[in-house]
């Protein structure tokens, strides 16, 4: 059973603009998503992105940088969040 909330943005700053279109709008949220066996990232986003079930397309060295600054919101470290992940595919 998964500890951790990985998918937990109580602690994510809120972008000025939608990580994926640009847009700068009043109705922007920060959502989760996984990249691959990298790990869960977190990224603002407006809503016709955020509705889009997709992943973001984001270079690798991007969703690296985004990954690792999640873990710092959730105060874990990579490693931590590559354990939880294990966790949660060995329940699957």
């Amino acid at each position: 059973m998964s500890r951790i909330d990985l998918d937990d943005t109580s602690r994510c700053p809120r972008g000025v603009r939608c990580e994926s279109c640009g847009t700068e709008s009043d109705h922007l949220a920060v959502e989760t998503a996984t990249s691959g066996r990298l790990g869960v990232l977190c990224l603002t986003l407006c809503r016709t992105c955020a509705a889009y079930d997709e992943l973001i397309p984001v270079s690798v060295s991007t969703a690296e940088r985004l990954v690792a600054q999640h873990c710092g919101h959730l105060g874990i470290t990579v490693e931590g969040m590559a354990a939880e992940l294990e966790l949660r595919r060995r329940s699957q």
